[in-house]
């Protein structure tokens, strides 16, 4: 089998004392902290997020859904997971309404990030996505920051991501937030995962380089059966409202009906005019 591969970089940014976001939501936006409860809509955001982009030739757990849910479980269960630093953005979706004398909002799940801390305090982005309809809104700005906070309250000194280096838009993106490159990788790939006419990064393999590495990448693509704070008081009861409703599957926009089951209502949201405290792979 023909292999290839592609061109990535690490990208880092060196955290000062304290960590404020600069970059605010618009309207009808809202920040959603990390619950377990929401793992498999991360999972569903950051498969529409990134089914169709070349990170899915690289990574073929995240072309399908049940991959995305195995690779959350695993980012999950990683003894340096950073709930501070895992975050989701959702939209409100048509107009307000009543229902049963309380509004009801259906919401969209926009973008995704998840972050990871080691021992020696360096972070790690794993993933950023952003879906493609809402692309160009600044969501990506506004989640970086949001889990650059996390890992500065977390402790942590530096903070890393990958990016396929044909990813330009990405690459201008994160260097407007501070981060610069620091290595460049090179990712295995299988020929048949992609069709490219020659215009991207995935290149011929040189002679040698190991098929394990190709294993390694393809064995992400194993399934798996695995699912798993204000501005006004109206505001808040109206988003506590909309979000318990997704954790009950009341009123989810577009969500099919064997997203995962939560027993924890306790979510919390963050709207778009709350005040600022002080604190790899990317289709955004």
């Amino acid at each position: 089998m023909d292999s290839g591969y592609c061109k990535r970089f690490r990208m880092e940014i060196d955290l000062p004392r304290s960590f404020v976001p600069s970059v605010s939501l618009t309207p009808g936006y809202h920040l959603v902290p990390w619950n377990e409860g929401l793992l498999d809509a991360h999972a569903r955001t950051k498969h529409e997020a990134f089914c169709k982009e070349i990170d899915a030739q690289v990574f073929p757990c995240l072309g399908v859904l049940s991959g995305c849910r195995r690779l959350m479980h695993e980012i999950r269960r990683k003894p340096g997971f950073l709930p501070e630093a895992t975050w989701l953005v959702a939209r409100n979706s048509g107009r307000f309404r009543r229902h049963e004398k309380a509004p009801l909002a259906p919401l969209e799940w926009c973008g995704t990030i998840q972050g990871v801390l080691d021992r020696s305090g360096v972070g790690s982005i794993q993933n950023i996505g952003i879906v493609p309809s809402q692309r160009g809104s600044g969501l990506g700005s506004v989640l970086i920051e949001r889990a650059l906070s996390g890992f500065q309250t977390a402790g942590a000194y530096r903070v890393s991501l990958e990016v396929t280096a044909e990813n330009i838009a990405a690459i201008r993106l994160y260097q407007r937030l501070g981060f610069r490159r620091s290595k460049t990788i090179y990712k295995p790939v299988d020929s048949i995962l992609f069709t490219d006419s020659g215009h991207s990064s995935i290149n011929p393999l040189p002679l040698g380089f190991p098929e394990s590495r190709i294993r390694h990448q393809n064995e992400f693509n194993e399934t798996s059966n695995e699912t798993s704070n204000e501005t006004s008081k109206n505001q808040q009861d109206l988003i506590a409202t909309m979000v318990s409703s997704v954790v009950d599957e009341l009123a989810v926009a577009e969500t099919p009906p064997d997203m995962a089951d939560s027993t924890n209502g306790n979510l919390q949201m963050m709207p778009s005019g709350a005040s600022k405290p002080l604190i790899g792979s990317s289709p955004v």
